[in-house]
C-alpha cells in the first residue's frame, strides 16, 4: 500500500437526525403530557399575591428552555445538566409535570456517559443522598408518608436509574450478571467486532487494489502506447531503412524503460512497505521530453514550482503524463501545457487538438481519466476533462497548495 493512496475504514458518522432522535422523542412525550392535561398546577400563595392564576400551558415555557438545553447534552454535558435542573425548578414553581422530568432523566443519562468518572461519582452520591433524605423525611412523624414515598420513588427513577444504566454502558456489561449471560454477551460483541474488522479489511484491500491498478497504469501506459503508435506508424508507411531503424531504437528504449519500471513495482509489492515513495521519479521536463521523443509537439508555458509537497508533485506529473499520452494517442500530435500558481491553488491546463483519424479505440479504455480524477480528488483538488467549443480536448486541474485529507 502507498501513503498517497491507502485508505483506512472509519465508522460512518451518524446523521444529525439520529443523534437527536432520543431528544426529539422525549420532548414529544413531554408536550403530549401537557396537551393531554396531565401537567398539574400548584396552588402557591405567591401566585395569588401577584394576582396571577397559573395555566397548564405555562409548562411549555420551561419545556422550550429545556429543549434548547438538550442541544448541549453532547458537547457540554455538565452545563446542560446544571441548566436542566434550573428548568425543572422553574417548572415545579408552576406545578408538577412528568414530561420535563423525563427530559431531566435524559440529560442525566447523557451526562453520566460523557462526563468524567469523578463528576459522575459525585453526582451519583448526591442523587442517592437526596433520595434517601426524602424517604427519611417521609418516615418522620407528621412527614406525610404518601407524599414522601412518591417523591422518593420519583427521585430514584429520574436521578438514580439513568446514572445506573449509564454506568453499565460505560463498563460494557451489567453490574450484576450471571456468568452464562456474561459469556453470551462477550461472544456477541466479539462476533460484531470480527464483522467490523472484516468490513474494514475489505475496504482497505479494495483501496489498495485501486491504487495498484492506478500505479500500474501510470507506469506502463504511456510507454506501451508509444510502442504501439510507433510500430503502427512504421507498418503503415513505405519502407525506409533509416526511419525504421530509428523507430526500432525508440521502441527498444521505451520497452526497456517499461520493464525496469515494472520490475521496480514488483519489488515494491513484495516488500510490502506501507509508505513507499512514487515508483518512478519523473520530473516535469522529463515527461515533456519523452512525449516529444515519441512525436508529440508540446508548447509549454510556465514551470512546476519546486516547493510542492511530494504527493501534490506526484499528482501533477501523473496528470501531465496521462494528458500528453492521450494527446499522442487520440489527438493531432500537438499539445499546449499551461501551469500557473496562485496564492492558494495550483492550476494545470493541457489542451490538445482532436485528430480526424484517432488511434484504435482499443487503445483507450477510459481508465486513465478515471485514475487522474481519483488522484486529484485524493489531495483535495478538482479536475475537468472535456471537449471544448473549438474542437480541442481540454484537461483542467486545480490543486490546493495546502493539502486536505479525504
Amino acid at each position: 500500500m502507498w501513503s498517497n493512496g491507502f485508505m483506512t475504514a472509519t465508522p460512518p458518522r451518524p446523521s444529525a437526525g439520529r443523534l437527536h432522535l432520543q431528544q426529539v422523542f422525549t420532548l414529544g412525550l413531554a408536550v403530549m403530557f401537557i396537551v393531554m392535561g396531565w401537567a398539574g398546577i400548584a396552588e402557591f400563595s405567591w401566585w395569588r399575591q401577584l394576582g396571577l392564576v397559573p395555566q397548564p400551558w405555562w409548562h411549555l415555557v420551561p419545556l422550550a428552555l429545556m429543549a434548547g438545553v438538550m442541544l448541549l447534552r453532547i458537547r457540554k454535558p455538565v452545563l446542560a445538566l446544571v441548566l436542566g435542573v434550573l428548568c425543572v425548578v422553574a417548572d415545579l414553581l408552576i406545578g408538577f409535570n412528568l414530561g420535563i422530568l423525563l427530559c431531566l432523566s435524559d440529560l442525566i443519562y447523557s451526562f453520566a456517559l460523557r462526563a468524567t468518572a469523578r463528576s459522575v461519582r459525585i453526582t451519583s452520591v448526591v442523587s442517592v443522598v437526596f433520595s434517601v433524605a426524602m424517604l427519611a423525611l417521609a418516615l418522620l412523624p407528621g412527614g406525610g408518608l404518601a407524599f414522601g414515598v412518591t417523591v422518593t420513588l420519583l427521585s430514584f427513577s429520574v436521578l438514580v436509574m439513568p446514572l445506573w444504566w449509564a454506568s453499565e454502558v460505560r463498563r460494557g456489561r451489567p453490574l450484576w450478571q450471571e456468568p452464562d449471560t456474561h459469556e453470551s454477551l462477550d461472544r456477541e460483541r466479539h462476533a460484531a467486532l470480527l464483522r467490523e474488522q472484516e468490513a474494514q479489511r475489505r475496504v482497505a484491500i479494495d483501496a489498495e487494489r485501486r491504487q495498484m491498478a492506478s500505479e500500474l497504469h501510470d507506469v506502463v501506459s504511456s510507454q506501451v502506447s508509444a510502442i504501439a503508435l510507433t510500430s503502427g506508424a512504421v507498418l503503415h508507411a513505405e519502407p525506409d531503412a533509416q526511419r525504421d531503424r530509428k523507430a526500432l531504437e525508440t521502441i527498444r528504449t521505451t520497452s526497456v524503460d517499461a520493464l525496469d519500471q515494472l520490475g521496480e513495482m514488483v519489488r515494491v509489492l513484495r516488500s510490502g512497505a506501507p509508505d513507499t515513495a512514487p515508483l518512478e521519479h519523473t520530473d516535469w521536463n522529463t515527461v515533456i521530453a519523452r512525449a516529444e521523443s515519441h512525436g508529440l509537439t508540446v508548447s509549454a508555458e510556465g514551470t512546476m514550482p519546486d516547493d510542492l509537497s511530494a504527493s501534490t508533485e506526484h499528482v501533477v506529473i501523473r496528470v501531465l503524463q496521462e494528458s500528453l499520452t492521450n494527446a499522442l494517442k487520440h489527438g493531432d500530435k500537438t499539445a499546449q501545457v499551461h501551469i500557473d500558481r496562485g496564492r492558494r491553488t495550483l492550476r494545470l491546463r493541457v489542451t490538445s487538438g482532436l485528430s480526424d483519424h484517432p488511434a484504435d479505440a482499443a487503445m483507450g479504455s477510459g481508465t486513465g481519466v478515471i485514475a487522474m480524477q481519483e488522484r486529484v480528488e485524493l489531495v483535495g483538488g478538482r479536475m475537468l476533462a472535456h471537449q471544448s467549443s473549438d474542437d480541442t480536448w481540454l484537461v483542467e486541474v486545480e490543486l490546493p497548495l495546502k493539502e486536505t485529507s479525504r
